[in-house]
C-alpha cells in the first residue's frame, strides 16, 4: 500500500509541476517610456558631440588625427622611438591636461600630479585608460573625448559639468612592463 500510495503521489507531482508558466505582463509602462527617452536623448548628445570634434578636426587641419574604434578622437603631439604600448598590468607613470571643447585649461598643470597607474587593474575615468593605452613611452598626445568617456551625465562635482566632452592632453612618462 505505501509504495501504489507514494507512487501516485510522486505522478501527482510531475504532471502538475508541469504546467507552462506565463510571464507576468509589465506593471510599470513608465520605465520602459523612460529608458527610450534616455536612449534618445543619449544618442542626440553623441550626435552634437561628433560635430564639436569634426569642427575642431577641421580647423586644425594641419594635424593628423586618428580615429579610435572605441568611439575617440586623437593626435600625437611628440612621438617616440620605442614600440612599447602599455597592456594590461604594466605599471605605467602618466602627466593629464584637461581642457573644454574651447581649449580652456579646466584643472591646471600645478593641480594635476603625475599618477602612477597599472593598466586595468585599477579604477580611473575611461578617457585616461584608453588614451594610455594609445600611447608609446615619451609620446604626448592630444584625445578629443566624448562625455561618456569623462564624467558622463554626473560631472566630476566641481569644474566639469554633466555631459561635458572633453580635450585630454596625456604624456606618458614611463612603463613598467608586467613580468608575470
Amino acid at each position: 500500500m505505501n509504495k501504489i500510495f507514494f507512487f501516485i503521489l510522486i505522478n501527482i507531482f510531475c504532471f502538475t509541476s508541469c504546467n507552462e508558466t506565463k510571464p507576468r505582463k509589465q506593471i510599470n509602462f513608465q520605465k520602459q517610456s523612460f529608458l527610450n527617452k534616455s536612449v534618445t536623448r543619449n544618442i542626440e548628445i553623441k550626435k552634437k558631440e561628433e560635430i564639436y570634434f569634426n569642427n575642431i578636426i577641421k580647423e586644425d587641419y594641419e594635424s593628423k588625427y586618428f580615429s579610435s574604434s572605441r568611439g575617440f578622437w586623437f593626435k600625437i603631439l611628440t612621438t617616440s622611438k620605442s614600440n612599447l604600448k602599455p597592456k594590461k598590468g604594466d605599471e605605467v607613470v602618466f602627466s593629464y591636461n584637461v581642457f573644454d571643447l574651447e581649449g580652456n585649461d579646466i584643472y591646471k598643470d600645478d593641480e594635476l600630479k603625475p599618477i602612477r597607474y597599472v593598466v586595468d587593474k585599477e579604477e580611473i575615468i575611461a578617457a585616461l585608460r584608453y588614451g594610455i593605452k594609445e600611447l608609446k613611452i615619451g609620446e604626448s598626445g592630444v584625445f578629443l573625448m566624448p562625455s561618456f568617456f569623462c564624467y558622463g551625465y554626473q560631472g566630476d562635482g566641481e569644474k566639469i559639468i554633466p555631459n561635458q566632452p572633453l580635450i585630454v592632453q596625456i604624456n606618458l612618462i614611463s612603463l613598467k612592463q608586467n613580468t608575470y
